[in-house]
C-alpha cells in the first residue's frame, strides 16, 4: 500500500476455552476460588475469571492465570494448565508485550500437541499468527493462519474457518493487487459470523472490510463497515479502540478535522481506560496526522512525541517509523533543519541503516509472495468449503422438491466448477506476476547464487573464502556535512553517489554487501571464487574516485560534493545470509576488519591498499609504499597508496 503501513487488527481466537462455568458472574468465580479447595472446580473458576478479565484487568487475569498453571501442574491436568498459559498471553497481548506472548503460547500450543487437542492447536496456531502479523512478519504469520485452517476444516468448525478467512484476508489486504481477494474473504467471513450471530468475529471482519474501502477511498461504506464494528464491539466489550480510530481517519481523509479529532481522542481514552498502549500508540499517531495535515506543527510534535515514548517501550517499529517520518517532514518544514536530521537519522536507524522503507517493504512482500506460492493449494481450499455450503442447503431442498432441486443442484455444480476455474485462473496470474516481480528484487539484494540457495532450501549455508578483497569507502567530515545540511538534500546526494557506486561495482565483479551510514562496503572473490578480485576491487575503487571527481567538475544540481576515504585488504573471510524479515548478505572476519581501518587511515580522493592486496596487483600498478602505520589498539600495518597503472601493464 502507499504507506507501507501494516493493517492494525487481525482475529484472535477466544472460544476455544472449556465454558464449565461460563453462566456464572464474576462473584460467582470469586465466591469459588475464596474456598480454596484446590480441585478442578477451583482451577476451572480461575481460568474462567482470568477470560472474563483479560480486557479489561489484564494484570488480574495474569494473576489468576499463574495461579492457575500452579495448580493445574499440581493436578497434572495437562489440558487446563494449556489454557492457563493461553491466558496469561491474551494478557501480555492486550498489554503489547508480545515476547512475553509468544513465549507462553508456544508453550500452551506445546501442550495442545502432546494431548492431540485439535481444538485447542488451532486457536494458538491463529493466535500466535496474529503476534506474527502484529509484528509486521506476515509470511510466518500466514504459515501460521493455514495450519490453523487445515484443523478448522478438519473438525468443520464454521467459526474458525471464519476466523481463517479473515485473518488471511488481512494478508492479502497488504498488497493492493490483492485487495479484492481479501475483501472477497472477509466479505464471506462476515457473512458466516453474522449466520452464527457471533459479534467479535462480525466487529473484526467489518473493520478489516471497512478498511479495504478506506484504502481505495470510498468513504461511506468504510463508515457503515467501521460504525458497524462498533455496535459489534459494543455488545462483546470488544477492542472498540481501533474501529474508532478507523472512523477519525476516514474523517481525516474527508478533511473533516474536527470529526477526526472527536473520533481519535475517543480512541485513544478508550485504549487508555483498558491498558492497551498499542493502540494508545496508534491514536496519538493519528491525531498527530490529523495536526500536520492542518499545519497545527505544536500540536502535531506533541502528539508524536507521546507515541514515540509509548512506541519505545513496546519496541513498535511501524509506529515509530511513522513517528519519526513525519517529525522530519514538519522539522524541514519549518526550517529546523538539525532537527529534521536528527529525525531522518532515527528513521535510517530504525530501519538498520540499510534499506529506505519502501524497500524494506518491498523485501517483506517478496517473502510473503515466496510463502503464498507454497502456500497456494491449501489457499484453494477456502473456495471448496463455500461450495460444500452451498451443496448442503441444495441437498435439504431436493428434500422439499426432487425435480426443482436437482436442477438446481446440478447448476449450482456448474457454477462451482466454472467459479473456481475462473478464482484458479486469476490467483495463478496475480501469483505468477508478483514471482516475476519477486525474482527481480531477490536479485537486487542477494547474489544470483545466493537466492537460488535461498529459494531452493529455505536459508543458506555460510561459507569460507579463502581469498577475497574487501573495499570501504567513507565520506571526509560527514558528521560535520550532515550537520549543517537539509536532510532532504543529504539523503537525496548520498543515494546519488551509492547508485553510481552500485554500477561501478555491477562492472567490475564485485559484490556490494552493505551501506552503513555514509560508509560504503563491497567484495570481490564470492559468492563465486575467482583469482581476479583484488585487480577487480583496486580497479572498481579507480573509478570510485573518477566518478567523484566528476561530480565536482559537472556539478549536478541539488548534488553535493563529497570526497571519500577508500581501504583494500585482502584476506579469508565467512559469508552468508542473515535476517528473517529482510535478507542481508553479509560478510565475517579478521579481513573485513583491516579493511575497515585501511580506509580510516587514508586520506580523502586516495586508496589504501594492504601488503596482501598490494602483492597481488603491484605488476599492474604503481604505488607509494606508506611504510607501517598503526591503525587501532597498537596494531601497525604495511600500507600502500595507489599511484596509477604501471608502465609495464598490458
Amino acid at each position: 500500500m502507499g504507506n507501507f503501513i501494516a493493517p492494525f487488527w487481525i482475529l484472535l481466537l477466544l472460544l476455544a476455552q472449556p465454558v464449565y462455568s461460563q453462566d456464572q458472574n464474576n462473584a460467582d468465580l470469586r465466591s469459588i476460588i475464596q474456598i480454596g479447595k484446590k480441585d478442578t472446580v477451583h482451577l476451572q473458576a480461575l481460568l474462567d475469571l482470568g477470560t472474563a478479565l483479560f480486557r479489561f484487568e489484564p494484570d488480574s487475569t495474569i494473576y489468576y492465570s499463574m495461579k492457575a498453571q500452579l495448580l493445574a501442574t499440581e493436578l497434572n491436568d495437562q489440558k487446563r494448565l494449556a489454557y492457563a498459559l493461553k491466558n496469561i498471553g491474551l494478557a501480555y497481548f492486550i498489554q503489547g508485550d508480545y515476547l512475553e506472548v509468544l513465549n507462553y503460547w508456544k508453550q500452551s500450543l506445546g501442550i495442545f500437541e502432546s494431548i492431540e487437542d485439535r481444538v485447542g492447536e488451532s486457536n494458538l496456531l491463529s493466535n500466535i499468527g496474529a503476534v506474527y502479523f502484529n509484528q509486521g512478519d506476515h509470511p510466518r504469520a500466514l504459515d501460521y493462519y493455514l495450519k490453523s485452517l487445515d484443523i478448522s476444516q478438519e473438525l468443520g468448525n464454521k467459526l474458525r474457518i471464519a476466523t481463517a478467512l479473515i485473518n488471511i484476508g488481512a494478508v492479502y489486504n497488504e498488497e493492493e493487487k490483492t485487495q479484492d481477494n481479501a475483501l472477497e474473504f472477509l466479505l464471506r467471513a462476515l457473512k458466516i459470523s453474522e449466520e452464527l450471530d457471533d459479534q467479535e468475529t462480525v466487529g473484526t471482519s467489518s473493520t478489516n472490510i471497512g478498511e479495504i474501502y478506506l484504502n481505495k477511498k470510498q468513504y461511506l461504506p468504510a463508515l457503515f463497515y467501521f460504525e458497524k464494528a462498533v455496535d459489534a464491539f459494543k455488545k462483546t466489550g470488544g477492542n472498540i479502540a481501533i474501529a474508532l480510530n478507523f472512523i477519525g481517519k476516514t474523517y481525516a481523509a474527508e478533511k473533516k478535522y474536527a470529526k477526526a479529532i472527536q473520533y481519535q481522542r475517543e480512541a485513544y481514552q478508550t485504549a487508555k481506560d483498558r491498558n492497551a498502549k498499542s493502540e494508545m500508540t496508534k491514536a496519538l499517531v493519528s491525531l498527530g496526522d490529523v495536526y500536520k495535515e492542518q499545519r497545527l506543527f505544536g500540536q502535531s510534535i506533541d502528539q508524536y512525541n507521546q507515541a514515540i515514548n509509548l512506541a519505545e517501550e513496546l519496541d513498535s517499529r511501524l509506529d515509530l517509523q511513522k513517528a519519526y517520518s513525519n517529525l522530519s517532514e514538519i522539522y524541514l518544514q519549518t526550517n529546523d533543519y538539525r532537527k529534521a536530521f536528527a529525525f531522518q537519522r532515527k528513521l535510517t536507524s530504525i530501519n538498520d541503516t540499510i534499506y529506505n522503507s519502501e524497500r524494506e517493504w518491498r523485501v517483506n512482500m517478496l517473502q510473503f509472495q515466496l510463502d503464498l506460492e507454497k502456500k497456494e493449494g491449501e489457499i484453494e481450499i477456502l473456495n471448496k468449503e463455500s461450495d460444500l455450503h452451498e451443496v448442503e442447503i441444495q441437498r435439504a431442498s431436493i428434500l422439499r422438491n426432487f425435480l426443482f432441486a436437482g436442477a438446481g443442484f446440478l447448476l449450482i455444480i456448474v457454477f462451482g466448477v466454472y467459479y473456481q476455474y475462473r478464482f484458479a485462473r486469476k490467483s495463478n496470474k496475480i501469483i505468477s506476476e508478483e514471482r516475476n516481480k519477486s525474482e527481480k528484487i531477490l536479485l537486487n539484494i542477494l547474489p544470483k547464487e545466493t537466492a537460488e540457495e535461498l529459494k531452493q532450501y529455505g536459508s543458506v549455508k555460510a561459507k569460507k573464502f579463502d581469498k577475497v578483497t574487501v573495499l570501504f569507502a567513507d565520506i571526509k567530515h560527514f558528521t560535520a556535512i550532515a550537520d549543517s545540511t537539509p536532510a532532504e538534500n543529504l539523503v537525496n546526494s548520498l543515494d546519488y553517489y551509492f547508485r553510481n557506486f552500485d554500477e561501478i561495482m555491477g562492472r567490475n565483479n564485485m559484490e556490494k554487501i552493505k551501506t552503513i551510514g555514509d560508509a560504503y562496503m563491497c567484495a570481490g572473490g564470492l559468492p563465486i571464487p575467482n583469482k581476479t578480485n583484488p585487480g577487480d576491487a583496486v580497479k572498481a575503487a579507480v573509478e570510485m574516485i573518477e566518478f567523484t571527481q566528476s561530480v565536482k567538475d559537472l556539478n549536478p544540481e541539488g548534488i553535493l560534493h563529497f570526497d571519500f576515504r577508500i581501504g583494500i585488504h585482502t584476506g579469508p573471510v565467512l559469508a552468508g545470509v542473515v535476517g528473517t524479515k529482510k535478507f542481508q548478505y553479509d560478510i565475517w572476519g579478521n579481513a573485513v576488519n583491516i579493511a575497515s581501518r585501511l580506509e580510516s587511515a587514508s586520506v580523502p580522493g586516495k586508496i589504501n591498499i594492504s601488503e596482501s592486496t598490494y602483492q597481488e596487483i603491484k605488476k599492474l600498478y604503481d604505488c607509494e609504499f606508506r611504510g607501517e602505520i598503526e591503525v587501532k589498539r597498537g596494531q601497525k600495518f604495511r600500507m600502500y597508496f595507489l599511484e596509477q597503472p604501471a608502465q609495464v601493464a598490458v
